[in-house]
């Protein structure tokens, strides 16, 4: 009986360790995912690095691993899709340093996430001005229209939905119909920055305001993934969702969800789920 006992034991301390060690995985080792979408918009390959969620964490002092990770991807535009900070936090020094490490590597765009919001509402109404001084150009209810080796890219950025959805007034309805209506008027590439990836999934719509791609994070993969079933949790889809992190077709647009890079303190841990850079190369058609 005492071998038996004995034996479970260790068992058990074999498991608890081995979670730890996910755990600790799952918020320290930089992993980097590819992702390729073509267009016959596209006439010369280019190359983006998406982040998303990091949520205060730190890869090395000042993030410099972070850094040194997306450097060497060698983009051509870096995105950082929200959820940087968490809405608690007493500063946005996480985020500026990021932004003023990255614009060295390439063009930085910021949209923001829900933590963004609500650190704004709890009084810090400089964050869009601290962003913009550290090179980042913020992306909310505005677009800007730029080339990337010779292609001719428009680049935007929503939190609300883009559709009406029951889960915002119906003035945010409006100010985000009034935006995309706008956004959507060219000819060229649309690349949409949408924290919330529910923001255009539901029904395609996406597909139906003609957007080439959204690049999205948010979900932090389910949180937990589980060998063979995928992330655990969305919170708008519930348990084992089809929407949790990769790429996605929505109708004739892409959509890309990033696992992001951390997590809020406040609720379940990561959980086989290691911090990722998404490198998205847009190829031609």
């Amino acid at each position: 009986m005492k071998k038996v006992v004995k034996i479970l034991l260790i068992v058990i301390s074999i498991l608890f360790l081995a979670c730890l060690v996910s755990i600790w995985i799952s918020y320290n080792w930089l992993t980097v995912s590819d992702f390729t979408v073509a267009s016959s918009k596209i006439s010369e390959p280019f190359r983006m690095v998406l982040i998303s969620d990091l949520h205060d964490h730190q890869f090395g002092r000042n993030n410099e691993k972070l850094a040194e990770k997306i450097q060497e991807q060698a983009p051509d535009l870096i995105i950082i899709d929200g959820d940087m900070i968490n809405e608690d936090s007493e500063n946005a020094d996480t985020a500026v340093e990021v932004v003023r490490a990255l614009k060295e590597i390439a063009p930085v765009c910021y949209s923001y996430g829900n933590h963004e919001y609500a650190y704004m509402e709890a009084g810090h109404t400089d964050l869009r001005a601290e962003l913009e001084e550290a090179g980042a150009t913020v992306l909310n209810y505005r677009s800007i229209d730029f080339e990337v080796r010779s292609n001719p890219i428009r680049l935007g950025g929503l939190y609300e939905y883009g559709f009406e959805s029951g889960m915002q007034s119906e003035e945010e309805n409006e100010r985000a119909v009034s935006y995309l209506e706008e956004y959507t008027d060219t000819d060229r590439y649309l690349i949409m920055c949408a924290h919330r990836p529910e923001s255009f999934y539901p029904w395609d719509h996406a597909d139906t305001w003609g957007i080439n791609l959204v690049l999205s994070g948010h979900l932090h993969g389910g949180q937990v993934i589980i060998p063979g079933l995928g992330g655990l949790y969305n919170p708008l889809d519930g348990f084992f969702a089809e929407y949790d992190y990769g790429q996605y077709k929505l109708g004739d647009s892409d959509m890309i969800i990033t696992r992001g890079l951390g997590s809020n303190p406040k609720i379940l841990p990561r959980f086989n789920n290691p911090p990722e850079i998404a490198v998205v190369d847009v190829i031609p058609e």
